[in-house]
């Protein structure tokens, strides 16, 4: 007797589970292609169709856009929803582009939605962190040549900004890196930021789709370096999206 009702339980909290999942996604689906549709109009410089799926501050900003001449295109819009309450969302997007001068660059956006009586619109939307939290216990394993291909990128970022290369070295960055990298160049000018670097060694750490992070160590006027670099996979290879010094 006891044993059919543990099956009973078990069975009842298996289908529960499931009716979670099932309603969660059907629920998700609105407001992440709302999400979506205004992120990849937003990148496009298409403000008419941004403005269909936003409203407030989102709007406003998509309002913006209107007479600029926007030259970057779009490659990949991915969006996820990270939280989930009645009539709003938390959506997170990454958005990858080929700018005009060729290059690749990725964006990381946290979107608010809401749901109005014209249906979802973001009302919300600003630049966001990569996430580099990884996940327990899976992708521990790095493919060789994907290890290598992160190392050159990395070397080739680290001898551009020895040779004072601004511009060149932001082309090895992707998201808040880049635009960090520009806005530096901006401010410091020409210029070398680091001498010659020497004995470069790569460890990867962990790899989840298109991310991955790295571990490098190296010496700089005979003083020891060690950095995590985290790295996103773009139609161009690998792209470092983050530096922390260890």
């Amino acid at each position: 007797m006891v044993r059919k009702v543990l099956l009973a339980l078990t069975a009842a909290l298996i289908l529960a589970v499931l009716g979670f999942g099932a309603w969660r996604f059907s629920a998700s689906a609105p407001p992440r292609k709302a999400a979506e549709n205004y992120v990849r109009a937003l990148a496009a410089g298409d403000a008419e169709a941004a403005l269909q799926y936003s409203s407030g501050s989102a709007a406003f900003a998509a309002s913006r856009l209107k007479g600029s001449k926007v030259t970057a295109k779009v490659e990949d819009v991915s969006c996820s929803v990270a939280a989930l309450g009645r009539g709003w969302a938390k959506v997170l997007a990454t958005v990858e582009l080929t700018l005009q001068d060729g290059s690749a660059d990725v964006g990381w956006y946290s979107v608010d939605a809401v749901k109005t009586s014209q249906g979802w619109k973001v009302v919300s939307f600003r630049e966001a962190e990569p996430d580099m939290s990884g996940v327990s216990g899976v992708g521990l394993f790095v493919n060789r040549a994907e290890a290598d291909a992160a190392n050159r990128v990395f070397q080739g970022y680290l001898d551009a900004l020895a040779a004072g290369d601004w511009q060149g070295a932001a082309k090895y960055l992707a998201g808040p890196a880049r635009r960090s990298q520009e806005m530096g160049g901006a401010v410091l000018g020409k210029g070398a930021v680091i001498g010659k670097v020497e004995k470069l060694k790569a460890k990867p750490v962990w790899k989840r789709g298109k991310s991955m992070l790295m571990r490098f160590g190296y010496q700089v006027e005979s003083r020891d370096v060690s950095v995590l670099a985290g790295f996103f996979r773009t139609k161009q290879g690998w792209r470092i999206m983050k530096i922390n010094q260890i």
